[in-house]
């Protein structure tokens, strides 16, 4: 059988959705770790990445196995100029 390989998302943010949840958590430039026999993907919370800034700049971990699906963007400023725009048509 052939090794399972894991994307490279070095300088970009993705933005995973969770089994339990309907929300998108964004992270910026994440890597991978395996943390008590699970994997994580593990980066900085970016600027509007939170609901009102609370958690911009932290550590978010999102375990991979309750990752339904993700939004891969090519950079930080791709990402915050889509979610600024995003929010002004609200």
């Amino acid at each position: 059988m052939k090794k399972a390989t894991l994307p490279d998302f070095k300088g970009k943010v993705v933005s995973v959705g969770i089994a339990t949840d309907n929300y998108g958590y964004a992270i910026n430039s994440p890597h991978w770790e395996n943390q008590g026999g699970r994997l994580f993907l593990i980066g900085e919370v970016p600027s509007y990445g939170s609901v009102r800034g609370w958690a911009d700049g932290a550590v978010r971990a999102v375990a991979w196995d309750q990752v339904t699906d993700y939004y891969v963007f090519d950079s930080l400023n791709d990402f915050i100029k889509r979610q600024v725009r995003f929010n002004r048509k609200k």
